[in-house]
C-alpha cells in the first residue's frame, strides 16, 4: 500500500512540475527568428504592445533583411503590432501578430505586407509611363 501511495505522489508531483515548467510568462524575455522569405529587403522591423501609440525601437538597427535571410532578435513572447519598412521607404503596419507561433519562427512573406509589391508596382508603371514618351523632334 505505501508503495501505490508513493508512485501516486510521484506522479502527482511530476504532473504538477510538468504543468509549472509549460506555463508561458510573456514577461520572460526571450528571442525570435525573423526569416524573409520576401521578395523585399527589410531595413527596419519595429513592435509595440497591442494597441500602443509608439513603436519599439527598429530590432535591425544598422542592419538590412534582405529576401532569403534571417536573423534572430532578442523579445518577449507575446502579441504585438509591427511595423516593417523596406528598402524604399514603404511603411507597412501589422495588428496583433503572435510572435510565440511556430516555435518562435516568425517568417515575412509577400503576402504579409501586400503594400511593398502594390508600391513596388506602382513605381514600376509610373517608369514605364515615363519612358514611353515620345522623345521631342
Amino acid at each position: 500500500m505505501n508503495t501505490l501511495r508513493s508512485f501516486t505522489c510521484a506522479v502527482l508531483a511530476l504532473g504538477a512540475f510538468a504543468i509549472a515548467g509549460c506555463s508561458s510568462d510573456s514577461s520572460a524575455s526571450g528571442s525570435l527568428r525573423v526569416q524573409n522569405n520576401s521578395d523585399f529587403a527589410i531595413v527596419e522591423i519595429h513592435v509595440a504592445p497591442v494597441g500602443s501609440t509608439s513603436w519599439g525601437p527598429n530590432l535591425i538597427s544598422g542592419d538590412t533583411l534582405n529576401p532569403g535571410e534571417q536573423l534572430t532578435v532578442d523579445i518577449s513572447c507575446g502579441t504585438y503590432d509591427a511595423l516593417l519598412v523596406d528598402e524604399s521607404g514603404v511603411d507597412c503596419q501589422l495588428q496583433s501578430v503572435d510572435l510565440c507561433l511556430n516555435n518562435a519562427d516568425w517568417i515575412i512573406r509577400n503576402n504579409t505586407c501586400t503594400v511593398f509589391g502594390a508600391a513596388r508596382a506602382a513605381r514600376e508603371a509610373a517608369q514605364a509611363a515615363g519612358s514611353a514618351t515620345p522623345a521631342a523632334q
